[in-house]
């Protein structure tokens, strides 16, 4: 890693607990365990962990199925950031095999019911290369009673809930339904716990899961 990343990276970290787009505190954990190659992120959104790792000089690929907001493509351009998003739908987004350095899914697994992600785990982990990772930051069984006492969700199936306003799926995952996701890859970290969720003035308690896994 050259000087001025290692400058800025440690600048990025005094700043970040005063940031709401900030990369979640464990993905950093394990910069130096992510292999030399490109980044893809899934469920790109405003680019808070994209434009991360762009500005620590890889190469990044996001998906999402909205283009990046103005000010995102703006600052891409600006930065000359060696950033290409996909607007894509992750159900149809063609993954390509052991090309990613780094995997992240942070925040979007739980937007498809349980046969949509039988299809979508495989392509991700055939996308790792040898020692890649995968970041994952999803939503556990834990939540769903915090979700229930403020939003109006039908049960569709096990642990997979409709949201009728939002025209959204909602799953909750188990430990075991995310080491079954990805039998191939070697675990390296998995955490289960509660924190505090804000939206405007609305706080509330989401559980939650993270997970990291390499590709052997």
């Amino acid at each position: 890693m050259s000087r001025y990343r290692i400058d800025w990276l440690d600048a990025y970290r005094e700043v970040a607990e005063h940031r709401k787009q900030v990369p979640e505190h464990r993905l950093l954990d394990y910069l130096a365990d992510i292999p030399p190659g490109p980044v893809l992120d899934l469920g790109m959104g405003r680019g808070r962990h994209a434009l991360f790792f762009a500005k620590m000089g890889r190469q990044v690929e996001g998906v999402d199925i909205s283009k990046p907001p103005e000010s995102i493509r703006k600052l891409i351009r600006e930065d000359d950031l060696d950033l290409t998003w996909h607007e894509s739908d992750l159900r149809e987004f063609e993954i390509p095999k052991r090309k990613y350095a780094l995997i992240i899914a942070a925040r979007i697994l739980q937007l498809f019911r349980k046969s949509e992600m039988a299809a979508i785990a495989p392509r991700i982990e055939e996308g790792l290369k040898p020692k890649g990772l995968l970041y994952i930051y999803t939503f556990s069984v834990e939540d769903i009673e915090h979700i229930q006492k403020r939003d109006a969700i039908e049960e569709v199936e096990e642990n997979t809930f409709y949201h009728a306003e939002w025209d959204l799926h909602f799953r909750f995952f188990t430990r075991e339904d995310i080491l079954g996701l990805f039998p191939g890859l070697r675990l390296l970290t998995y955490s289960e716990g509660l924190t505090m969720a804000r939206t405007g003035t609305n706080r509330r308690l989401n559980g939650v899961i993270e997970y990291v896994g390499q590709r052997i």
